[in-house]
């Protein structure tokens, strides 16, 4: 039995920054965004996780008991856009009509709230998970509490653990309180100690294990004199900087457990309001919820009954309309029942392929021990095609079984009958993926694609990607996965990956998972994959789409993959000299504002930075905002004409930000095989159709300063007879 506890305050601005650009309205011109970002999301939570309590907490207006210890606590937030003030009233009438429980209280933050409910929860729930992405609850983190993690741009939810802490801190989330004293946070307006970065902050606990121990030992040769003074300096404001981050799990509040079974807003007050917003998706998506659950009783699973005195609720059971794995024999007669196939040699392999129907077109889908396509191992393939049974195809496994030895990071392969395997699988399928005159079919084919070509497996000829096809037919949508476009498109509800996996697992281990489980999931995402396609060729055509998709989108989709795994070079000695250089300008920056400030300060502090501009230098201010006056680029450009300070303070956050952003990033995101940086260029993401570049951002090199521009030269050609062409 599993809680999601929902962190309300922090879900509306996502809603709202989610459409900023292209606000939804209702039919009468009210707009709809937040509403409709913080159901969807909400929903999509209950298709997922399929929680059996649900919560939301919001924060209060007025001060809490952090404004008493530290008075200019987030004076630096700037107030709610009004255009997002005027939704919330709608949004509680909404919540209040679906008949959730809300908690909030004065002088607390949710995040408070939501701490405390998951320590009560201890004994209650065997799993608390908190839905946000503020990095404060990394804090919280231990064995039977987790984090979801809004994805970005509205691509799902990832799930961290109090082990994904060790793993990528190599500290304990509790150890985070003390990183986080001593970076600060500049939204919130915490000091922490000035010039020290979240890098710094963590090797310093690292090495020395607590802020006590650190400032216990402020004489020690591993800290530089300039840090052991920073420190020495800003000891008062670091440990109340701790006392403000850290999260008060002591909160005197009561709850009551049985309101917050989870069920559906598929009651008659808050229907009614939904369709007066012309909020139809979100009433689609509670009746897909509804006939899962509807399917799950009629197939004889008990479901958990509605709160008290809440006839109209639909409540959610932990079961689906497709069953999920219950174990090794269950897994294989689910898979005899659907006529799924496992070819485990080359024999069978080659029986399959010779069945395949000539020049049918072909779904494919792949399995990955990770989600970076420059360096995720292939784990298996699967394979459907119209007349055929889907098929699953193991590639890399444990020859000894779960419990033998993982090959090492970074190797493809570290036995020879993992090899060897990947050779009879490529002797026999690559001919057929290379097969000019079969259409592949893919979900985010790009993806597989990349690790079947890093594999030897390239894919040739027509293709037809249901993602894109799902975004060329109605590009408005936050997400496109195979999950919610299977429930939209086929009213059937996919296996999840979560159900690879015994509950409570937190290494999810994909080698680990017995083939029949896996051979289950892999080829019902082919399959499902092959019906997409079946249903959305004359979606496409009907709507007179074809052509924009298969002249247009389609062949983009392939100069994509082409151009990020060619990839493209830097230089990291280069790199790594621009990174000195700046550092030194930045130690330099910084003496000279201090010098012309008379007096030393925290120059990334606006409320030092204003007490500095408008109390000892007495400029005259620009702009005042809620919370005092404002120390932007406007601002200090417009009182660079008056005192040489503010265009220092500009010229060091210009740098500053180059260094965190590129010159501390760049290097590790460089692939340690090719030694090239492979971004992805996202396709389904802009209604206008613009794309976007991730891991890294390659469209937004810096270009517009001089210094900026310097980063530019680290990117060069991978030799000597390359050249960079530019045509824009």
């Amino acid at each position: 039995m599993s809680l999601i506890l929902v962190d309300g305050s922090a879900l509306i601005y996502r809603a709202y920054y989610a459409f900023a650009k292209r606000p939804l309205t209702a039919p009468s011109g009210e707009q709809t965004s937040v509403a409709f970002g913080f159901f969807n999301s909400v929903l999509g939570l209950i298709d997922t996780y399929r929680p059996a309590s649900l919560c939301f907490f919001f924060d209060l207006p007025g001060k809490t008991f952090r404004h008493d210890i530290f008075p200019e606590y987030k004076a630096n937030r700037k107030p709610m856009p009004e255009e997002l003030a005027e939704q919330i009233p709608r949004l509680r009438e909404l919540l209040d009509a679906w008949g959730v429980e809300v908690l909030e209280r004065p002088g607390y933050e949710a995040d408070d709230l939501i701490g405390t409910v998951a320590r009560l929860s201890d004994g209650i729930s065997d799993r608390a998970c908190l839905y946000s992405g503020d990095k404060d609850f990394l804090q919280l983190l231990d064995e039977r509490t987790d984090l979801l993690k809004p994805g970005r741009r509205g691509d799902g939810v990832s799930e961290y653990t109090a082990d994904d802490v060790s793993r990528d801190f190599d500290l304990q989330p509790a150890d985070l309180v003390d990183v986080f004293a001593l970076s600060g946070d500049k939204s919130d307006n915490i000091p922490g100690a000035p010039g020290v970065g979240g890098k710094t902050a963590i090797k310093l606990i690292r090495q020395f294990g607590s802020l006590e121990n650190l400032y216990e030992q402020l004489e020690d040769k591993r800290l530089t004199p300039r840090l052991q003074r920073v420190l020495a300096e800003s000891r008062e404001q670091v440990f109340l900087s701790r006392d403000l981050f850290r999260i008060d799990r002591e909160v005197p509040v009561t709850v009551d457990w049985a309101a917050l079974q989870t069920h559906l807003p598929s009651g008659d007050q808050v229907t009614a309001l939904l369709r007066h917003l012309g909020l139809r998706r979100v009433i689609s998506y509670t009746e897909r919820l509804a006939r899962r659950e509807q399917g799950a009783r009629a197939g004889g699973t008990a479901a958990p009954r509605p709160p008290e005195g809440d006839d109209s609720a639909t409540t959610l059971a932990p079961a689906v309309t497709e069953p999920e794995p219950a174990g090794p024999a269950a897994d294989e007669e689910e898979l005899a029942r659907r006529g799924y196939l496992i070819c485990t040699t080359e024999s069978e392999l080659s029986d399959y392929l010779a069945g395949l129907p000539e020049a049918a077109p072909l779904a494919v889908d792949t399995e990955t021990d990770g989600l970076r396509v420059d360096r995720a191992r292939l784990v298996g393939i699967s394979l459907a095609s119209p007349g055929r049974p889907a098929a699953y195809i193991p590639v890399l496994h444990r020859a000894g079984g779960a419990d033998t030895e993982e090959p090492a990071a970074g190797e493809l392969f570290a036995r020879e009958d993992l090899e060897s395997e990947l050779s009879w699988v490529r002797a026999r399928l690559a001919p057929v993926l290379a097969d000019s005159g079969r259409l592949k079919i893919g979900q985010n084919l790009k993806f597989d694609e990349w690790i079947l070509s890093r594999h030897g497996l390239p894919i040739a000829g027509p293709r037809f990607d249901t993602m894109v096809a799902a975004y060329v037919l109605d590009p408005g949508r936050q997400r496109y996965n195979l999950e919610e476009l299977a429930a939209e498109h086929l009213a059937m509800r996919k296996i999840s990956y979560a159900a690879l996996f015994a509950e409570g697992d937190r290494q999810k281990d994909i080698l680990g998972v017995p083939l029949p489980r896996l051979a289950l999931y892999a080829a019902e995402d082919a399959d499902v994959t092959l019906r997409l396609y079946e249903k959305m060729t004359p979606a496409l055509a009907a709507a007179g789409l074809d052509r924009l998709f298969n002249d247009i989108e389609m062949p983009l989709s392939a100069v994509l993959f082409a151009m990020e795994f060619s990839g493209i070079k830097i230089d990291l000695a280069f790199l790594a000299s621009l990174g000195d250089r700046f550092r030194a300008q930045l130690q330099e920056l910084e003496e000279q504002i201090h010098d012309l400030a008379g007096e030393p300060f925290n120059v990334q502090s606006p409320r030092q930075l204003s007490h500095i501009l408008f109390e000892k230098l007495a400029l005259k201010p620009v702009r005042k905002t809620a919370t005092g006056w404002s120390t932007d680029v406007g601002v200090l450009t417009a009182l660079a004409a008056s005192h040489p300070l503010p265009a220092k303070v500009l010229e060091y956050r210009q740098l500053a930000k180059l260094q965190n952003t590129y010159i501390d990033s760049l290097p590790e995101l460089v692939n340690p095989e090719t030694g090239l940086i492979h971004t992805s260029f996202n396709q389904a993401v802009a209604a206008t159709g613009r794309l976007s570049s991730s891991d890294p951002n390659l469209q937004n090199i810096p270009v517009r300063s001089e210094t900026g521009r310097l980063i530019r030269q680290a990117f060069v050609p991978r030799s000597a007879e390359n050249v960079f062409l530019s045509a824009d």
